[in-house]
This record gives structure tokens, sequence and C-alpha cells, in this order.
């Protein structure tokens, strides 16, 4: 008998599910089977494939969950699906009362069998921040969001968009809302405290959870498909840190690279979206000091976390039990 875990992506067919799919095909884990499953899909509908073999997607049930060892949740589902694995994650973002984990920073005190995976840009600036712990007093980060956390669709429109503007014609803005294409803006939404977004506040509250920081950060939207770009701005308890310290600290951080002239987004795609890439490091007066990171949203900060996450809590019930 297979004694290797079931796994299964509810939501396998939009871009997270497929970026998770990736991630499993290529990792080293160990897996009995993965099972394929999107909400709503007819019987026979959907056919896919993992490592080589053909995968039949199905409609998510609770009867055929409850046989999972670990299944991840890239869409919202009622209780009746979330809770029928063994260990449940969530990637959609919508269960806020789940606690949240970042492999290389809390992922070894997990004792939970339902968890999330923190929003992206959480677990970008928190594995940057990381490096600092103990020293860091407050960071404040203005965070660039592209068009891919919207998914496929909203890629392909901004590929139109931009063609549109190019050739003068009328932009299409179906799944945008706005003309995106060689533009920035601040992203809107719910407002909270301070008139920031609800979204704000909440990557906020999850990097000061996970780093021990006090923590603002600010949302933009802008034209670009694919990666996170972060400008951080860092406040130290210690008077004496210097940009010689920051980088010594940063060099040992195994989850990042730094660049100490000129980032190159590309080279962010060339490793798999593995590491997060740090450099163009400045300091002001008073010992302030400026940083700029990009980051893979779909891989390191989403599909990787996810799933080492995931078999850190499923290793954590199977020594339990």
């Amino acid at each position: 008998m297979d004694s290797r875990p079931k796994l299964a992506i509810v939501g396998s067919r939009n871009i997270l599910g497929k970026s998770l799919k990736e991630v499993l095909e290529r990792g080293k884990w160990e897996i009995g089977d993965l099972y394929l499953y999107e909400p709503g899909a007819r019987e026979y509908a959907f056919v896919d494939s993992f490592r080589g073999e053909a995968r039949v997607v199905r409609d998510p049930r609770p009867e055929e969950l409850a046989y999972r060892d670990l299944a991840f949740f890239t869409v919202p589902v009622d209780d009746n699906l979330f809770f029928a694995p063994k260990v449940s994650v969530d990637l959609s973002g919508t269960r806020r009362d789940l606690p949240v984990y970042v492999e290389g920073i809390n992922h070894r005190d997990i004792k939970e069998r339902r968890l999330a995976s923190p929003h992206p840009a959480a677990v970008g600036i928190s594995l940057v921040l990381s490096s600092f712990r103990g020293v860091l007093k407050f960071a404040s980060s203005a965070v660039i969001e592209p068009a891919s956390t919207l998914g496929e669709e909203a890629m392909d429109e901004l590929f139109s968009q931009a063609v549109s503007l190019l050739n003068m014609e009328e932009v299409p803005r179906k799944v945008l809302g706005d003309t995106l294409a060689f533009d920035i803006f601040p992203k809107g939404g719910r407002r909270g405290k301070g008139r920031f977004t609800l979204e704000e506040l909440a990557v906020s509250s999850q990097i000061e959870k996970l780093v021990g920081a006090k923590h603002h950060c600010l949302i933009f939207r802008a034209g670009i498909f694919h990666r996170y770009s972060s400008l951080l701005y860092l406040e130290f308890s210690r008077k004496n840190m210097s940009i010689k310290a920051l980088e010594k600290a940063l060099e040992a951080n195994p989850y990042v690279l730094l660049e100490k002239k000129t980032i190159s987004p590309l080279k962010v795609e060339e490793e798999e979206g593995y590491f997060i890439r740090v450099g163009e490091i400045k300091k002001g007066e008073g010992g302030r000091f400026w940083l700029w990171s990009v980051f893979d949203n779909l891989h390191r900060a989403s599909a990787l976390n996810a799933v080492s996450i995931g078999f850190q809590a499923l290793r954590s019930h199977e020594k339990d039990n």
C-alpha cells in the first residue's frame, strides 16, 4: 500500500492552481497522487496532466476530499469542503481567521491542520525583513502589483490595452477596470483606519505578526504583467546600522539574493521565482534606509510557500497521531 500523501488542488484551472501544479511537478516532495478539482466542473469536462499522466478535473465533494491528506484551496469554498482533508491550506485570501505561515520564518511552529499562506506581498516583504529581526523598529513598503494577481485574463487584457493605446483604438477594461497599460496608480478598495485600504491593512498586519515590527503598506497597480516590486523604508532600534551591516544580514538569508548594483527582473524568472532579489540600498539622515526588492508573486510568494507550509503541517499532524 502506498503510504505517500495524496494531494488535492481545489481551483486547479486558474493561474495560481497551475502554479501549484508546476511547483509540485518540479519539486522533490514525495507524492502518492495529485487530484485536481474545479468547483462547478461537469464530469469529464476538463482534462489535465501531472508528471506525464492524465488527470480528470472534477467538481470537489466532501466525501472525496476526506480521503486527501493535503489540499490547497485557490478559490473560496464552504466549510464542508475546506475541513474535509487532513490538512488544508488556503491561498484564496478569504479566510482571515486562519493562522498564516511563511517558510523560513515561522513554518517550524505549525501545529494547526487549517492554515493559510499570507498575501503574496506579505510573504516576499516578510522574508526580506526577517533578515533584521531583533533590530528592526519600523518599516513601510510601497508595493507595485502586477496584472497576474487577477489571473490570465487580466494579463491578456493588459496586452490588449497596450496594443490598443499604441494604435489609438478603444481600450478594453472589462477585467482590469481601468487603463493600466503604461501607467501606475494607487490600488483602490474599501477604506479602513487612516484611509488605508482594507487590503493594505491586512498585509501590514500579517507582516507585523511575522517579523515583530510595525509596518505600513501601500499598494499600487501598474502596467506590469508579472512579479511584485517593493520599495522598503526601514528604521532600526540600533543607531549604528550601516549599509554594510544590512548587506551582511541579507547575504545570510537563504531566501534572498543581494544585488549590490541594479536588480535584473529577468533573473527572477530565470531562477523560477525561488529567490527574492534585493538591491539599491540607500541610507538617509538619522539611520533611515531604503531598499528595493523584486519577487515572483505566483511561485515564491504563493505556490512554493503554500506547498512548504502544507507539508510541514502534514508532518506535524502525522507526528501527533
